[in-house]
């Protein structure tokens, strides 16, 4: 069990208690019940055989750390759509966030009253990306992945799926003067793209884009744009209608994801490796 103290009942946010008790497993946040305690409010969460992330992270792989940020990334994108709650209130340490036996991320968020300017701030934003920095520089090489991290906080601010993108670790190590090779998997006859550092347009307008994929009913004249960011390869999806896939999953437009070795893409049925 964890506990807290509240100076005064005032303080208890009973709106997001009973958001806790009720939906509080199923949203990823840890139950809490209350009780008096010597004209305080003492607050009780009970962890059922969670285990704090701290007692894991010694033992992970720099891989498997950032696929346990990229967990905490997820749940956080889903509590920002609960208006019950505050992300303010969640404690951002590794020795307050939990993992439960089937590896699934549980947040503790306190049900305490905070003033409305607070609450709309981006105060846990930047809390957030402190957390994985330092989640990350516990591991061998995390150098490159943190300033990745750096770069994402940079270029786009809070943006969880930018930085899921770039915690896929799929960027190669030493790359200042590597170009890149994109290899169709899908289709009869092979289409490869050799990329370097300009700006590559992927698309089905011949004049237009540097790299044609002939269709155009699933492929926009210019579907996706791959570039350099003095740091990694990254690819934008230009507002196309079926879409541009990093690794399975859909980018939003504009965003710069970063790619690298091993990154799978995917133009509308069209499926690339990245070499």
């Amino acid at each position: 069990m964890r506990d807290f103290l509240l100076n005064s009942e005032e303080l208890l946010d009973k709106k997001a208690l009973e958001f806790l008790q009720v939906h509080g497993s199923e949203k990823g946040v840890l139950s809490c019940e209350w009780v008096h305690y010597n004209e305080r409010i003492k607050l009780a969460f009970f962890l059922n055989d969670k285990k704090r992330i701290e007692e894991r992270l010694a033992d992970l792989t720099l891989d498997e750390t950032c696929h346990l940020a990229q967990k905490i990334l997820r749940r956080t994108a889903e509590l920002e759509t609960c208006s019950e709650i505050s992300l303010e209130n969640v404690v951002w340490d590794p020795d307050s966030i939990y993992l439960d036996a089937d590896d699934q991320v549980y947040l503790l968020c306190l049900p305490a009253v905070i003033p409305p300017e607070v609450r709309m701030g981006d105060i846990y934003v930047r809390r957030l990306y402190s957390l994985l920095e330092d989640m990350i520089s516990t591991k061998e090489d995390d150098g490159f992945i943190c300033r990745q991290i750096e770069y994402q906080k940079e270029k786009a601010f809070g943006d969880w799926n930018s930085l899921i993108g770039t915690l896929n670790r799929r960027v190669p190590v030493n790359s200042d003067d590597a170009n890149i090779t994109l290899r169709s998997i899908n289709l009869p006859q092979p289409i490869v793209f050799e990329i370097g550092h300009a700006e590559f347009r992927i698309g089905s307008d011949p004049g237009e884009a540097d790299g044609i994929i002939e269709d155009t009913e699933k492929i926009n004249p210019i579907q996706a744009v791959i570039g350099w960011n003095d740091i990694s390869y990254y690819i934008s999806d230009m507002d196309s209608e079926t879409g541009t896939f990093v690794n399975n999953q859909r980018i939003a437009p504009r965003m710069e994801v970063p790619i690298g070795e091993g990154t799978v893409l995917r133009f509308g049925e069209y499926t690339f490796n990245v070499e």
